[in-house]
């Protein structure tokens, strides 16, 4: 059986940090799927998305293919990284709350209605 080990939050918070600086590295992004169609004796290549349920396409000049595609990989790694940072924020706020709690109480009294 495999044993979880608890990581201080200090220790979730380098790790954030870590994947903040990754994140601001990753360069020119852009959400999509290249696409090539042959267009009578040549190949058209172009860009995909679908926006509020409607794909929309754009034309991708021959040159710019190779950039393009490094674009879309660098959306999915963006997406990898938001993710990854959104589950250590997450994991964050749930040990706060223990942690918060297992200082010393208050005096007793409660919390006044507002």
């Amino acid at each position: 059986m495999k044993r979880k080990v608890q990581i201080s939050t200090g220790r979730l918070i380098k790790k954030r940090v870590s994947l903040l600086k990754r994140l601001a590295a990753v360069g020119p992004v852009v959400r999509g799927s290249l696409v090539t169609a042959k267009r009578g004796n040549h190949l058209a290549h172009q860009l995909t998305v679908s926006v509020k349920g409607k794909t929309h396409t754009v034309y991708v000049p021959i040159d710019m293919v190779e950039e393009v595609t490094e674009w879309i990989r660098n959306y999915r790694q963006m997406r990898r990284i938001i993710t990854d940072i959104s589950k250590l924020s997450m994991a964050i706020i749930h040990r706060h709350a223990p942690e918060s709690q297992a200082g010393p109480r208050s005096s007793g009294k409660s919390c006044p209605k507002q």
